[in-house]
């Protein structure tokens, strides 16, 4: 057989032996559409500014995951969570987001939205229930306190499960339970991926450590601790917020955890100034039949005050999640390069 029928063989084969079957997954941190209180921010267009800002990097996937860091609310819902005085010296925020915003979730194409966050009780559980509801109506699966999204890709099963640091949450500080959930919903899935919402907050809080974190007189969990059991227990990747600001990466037992995605789309109320408004879309393939890590990509983001995110052409998120990987897991076998590309040493 001459080397041309040889190349030519190889180039049928190549053309049709399938490729590793893949499930892209799209992940954002925080997102606030707007909201009616501390004050009033409602971005034009009904929140069509933000589909065209940034709409276009938030497709193509076959997951597109956020958090939803609030509640929507219908006419005469008054805010609940915080006492007045502490709202008065700006120390504890509410946000409302009014229900004729909630097409916007869906135009931008996300398909699960984490409710489980310290504001998705802002305006008491009559206005909880009504966020999964509305977030329902759009198309859209909310991951809840203690359960979990589901959706079919490629014929394969998929939960998404919520953790937080609440009471009413799957606590991120309890290990055997945290475990046991896993291990329960990985009999029933064919794959598994982790939400939760925990750690400090702000500038000062964008390191990892292997220690428990405090942030307001709230155990806020020991997040290394918890996403390695995750893994440990069967999850295929780990997303995490509510930090506000972007961490690092790491590739454990060839599943991806990211620390904390930032702040995404945050319209008003929330700090977008410096590396509070610097952002990312995370992207990430996994094996469909094994759940490992195949490759990725950060496409860098960066909000425009008061809000409103934005490709980001000094790509300063790639140079920062870079930055904190390898201070905080120089060990990991994770390739971060200069376009933003993900992949296994």
């Amino acid at each position: 057989m001459t080397k041309r029928t040889l190349s030519a063989l190889a180039l049928v084969l190549c053309t049709f032996l399938p490729l590793t079957a893949q499930i892209r997954i799209k992940a954002v941190g925080d997102v606030l559409l707007g909201s009616l209180t501390p004050q009033t921010f409602i971005p034009p267009q009904q929140g069509q500014i933000f589909v065209d800002s940034i709409g276009a990097y938030l497709r193509g996937a076959d997951i597109t995951f956020g958090n939803f860091e609030a509640a929507f609310v219908r006419e005469g819902m008054k805010p609940q969570k915080c006492a007045e005085a502490s709202r008065r010296k700006g120390v504890c925020f509410e946000f409302g987001v009014p229900l004729t915003l909630a097409p916007t979730l869906k135009n931008l194409g996300f398909t699960v939205m984490s409710v489980d966050n310290n504001h998705a009780d802002d305006y008491g559980a009559q206005a909880a229930e009504l966020t999964k509801q509305t977030i329902r109506e759009q198309g859209i699966q909310p991951a809840p306190k203690k359960g979990f999204a589901e959706l079919t890709v490629k014929n394969k099963r998929c939960a998404i499960v919520a953790f937080g640091f609440s009471e009413t949450s799957y606590n991120i500080s309890d290990i055997a339970t945290t475990q046991s959930v896993i291990r329960d919903v990985k009999k029933r899935f064919d794959r598994v991926l982790v939400s939760f919402h925990g750690g400090a907050e702000g500038k000062n809080a964008m390191h990892v450590k292997d220690r428990t974190e405090m942030f307001y007189g709230e155990n806020r969990g020991n997040l290394v601790r918890f996403a390695h059991a995750a893994i440990d227990a069967g999850a295929d990747m780990v997303i995490g917020h509510g930090p506000h600001v972007l961490r690092a990466v790491e590739l454990y037992q060839d599943r991806l955890i990211a620390y904390s995605l930032g702040n995404f789309l945050t319209y008003g109320n929330i700090n977008v100034k410096g590396v509070s408004g610097v952002t990312c879309v995370l992207e990430a393939s996994i094996d469909e039949a094994s759940g490992k890590f195949l490759g990725g990509k950060i496409i860098p983001v960066v909000q425009l005050t008061p809000g409103i995110p934005v490709y980001d052409g000094e790509k300063q998120a790639i140079t920062l999640i870079r930055d904190l990987t390898r201070e905080d897991f120089p060990a990991t076998p994770l390739i971060i390069e200069a376009d933003g590309t993900l992949k296994k040493q």
